[in-house]
């Protein structure tokens, strides 16, 4: 039974596959924007917020761990750090319908982050956090992400796949991002500004409560708040690190300070604010990356282009270079697959070869024979005796002068 849904999953696949279209038009790509572009701005949840704008940039992250395959665990049980991104995924799935002829899912994935992402950072604008540099083109105060085609849907779901390593709440960000999307500390901070993004919902991570005031709008809210020297104050029952309304988990106060090696439940065995009072309290130290935080903290439209520029960067992770393509190129058929499967040992360095052996000598048989053996002795005798006589040592010439001259002379 799980071998013939296994092979119904993998021919649903081809199907797909061969289904999609090898070039992308520009007045598909514009398409889809549109609709997609008219679905985020017009879905709210009861709170009245723009619940797919959070949604779609938090998909579009689990979608790129690993590879950008378009392809999410939802089920809790199997993997919790994908709780809540069916609602995202519902909406998403009657619009893709209308496209599945066109791209595959993971390009679609990816061009619904880049359109939220730009009209996310449009909202920060329109809301006055980012005014334009007049007559610069592109507008600096929009993340200008790039849009490339040729992602491959997952083949078989991800319930038969090893489970993505998904951060939680407690992980190091420069660490995780730097072994799981080779990132930079610089990237790793700016992937981290997107919690200005959404709100914290206990169903879906365990915590509640807001990042940021204005929970739609792309800015860097999120680093001022955290670089402005506000009291923060760790709770030990929900290991969150906030100042009411505004909240950050480990992860995020990691981005500035070090918290020492975590106690149970994650609570940290330092203070950040305010100072400590008793003997055994110590202050928490920064990080050496914090100037990368209070940089974005200062600059807004530096922290949108350094955003846009991670965005692009983690949409490509899984593929390599050439296998993505602009829109209106030919997507090239996907190169052969040389990574070792998840679990398998990589193949080393083969061995040096050793030089060729040469044959060991045979040892001469010794005659046992006295007689044959004394006759071996006495012809080595001679013929070392033949060649003294033969080969006599040369007389030595006197050296040349006047005396010898002169007997030359009374020679002749």
């Amino acid at each position: 039974m799980k071998v013939w849904l296994a092979m119904t999953f993998v021919l649903s696949a081809w199907v797909q596959a061969a289904r999609c279209q090898a070039f992308i038009s520009k007045e598909q790509e514009i398409q889809m924007s549109m609709d997609i572009r008219n679905l985020v701005a017009n879905s709210f949840d009861e709170d009245g917020l723009r619940f797919l704008v959070p949604g779609i940039i938090r998909l579009c992250f689990h979608d790129c761990v690993i590879i950008c395959d378009g392809c999410i665990d939802t089920r809790r049980k199997v993997q919790g750090g994908n709780n809540g991104l069916a609602n995202t995924w519902l909406p998403l799935k009657k619009l893709y319908n209308k496209y599945e002829n066109i791209c595959s899912r993971a390009d679609f994935f990816a061009l619904a982050c880049t359109v939220t992402s730009d009209y996310a950072a449009e909202r920060g604008e329109q809301e006055g956090l980012c005014v334009p540099t007049p007559g610069v083109v592109p507008n600096d105060c929009r993340t200008n992400m790039e849009i490339l085609w040729g992602r491959r849907t997952c083949a078989v779901p991800q319930l038969v796949t090893p489970v993505r390593n998904i951060p939680n709440a407690n992980e190091d960000p420069y660490k995780w991002f730097g072994e799981n999307m080779d990132m930079t500390p610089r990237e790793a901070v700016c992937l981290m500004g997107s919690h200005t993004l959404g709100k914290l919902r206990s169903n879906e991570t365990g915590f509640s409560g807001d990042y940021t005031p204005q929970m739609d709008v792309l800015s860097n809210e999120f680093f001022t708040m955290m670089a402005s020297g506000t009291s923060w104050k760790q709770h030990k029952k929900n290991v969150v690190i906030d100042e009411f309304p505004q909240t950050r988990v480990n992860s995020d106060m990691m981005l500035m300070y070090d918290l020492g090696k975590l106690r149970q439940h994650g609570e940290a065995e330092c203070l950040i604010e305010p100072l400590p009072k008793k003997k055994k309290e110590k202050h928490c130290k920064k990080q050496p990356h914090w100037a990368i935080v209070e940089e974005m903290a200062a600059d807004n439209k530096a922290f949108i282009a350094c955003f846009g520029a991670a965005m692009n960067k983690m949409m490509r992770n899984g593929y390599k270079e050439g296998e993505l393509v602009p829109t209106g190129q030919i997507i090239p058929p996907p190169l052969p697959d040389t990574t070792p499967a998840p679990g398998t040992a990589q193949p080393g360095p083969s061995p040096p070869v050793p030089p060729p052996r040469r044959p060991a000598r045979r040892p001469a048989r010794r005659n046992r024979n006295k007689k044959s053996r004394r006759k071996q002795k006495s012809k080595g005798r001679k013929r070392n005796r033949l060649q003294l006589v033969g080969n006599p040592a040369p007389t030595p010439r006197p050296p040349a002068g006047p005396l010898s001259l002169l007997t030359n002379l009374l020679s002749i």
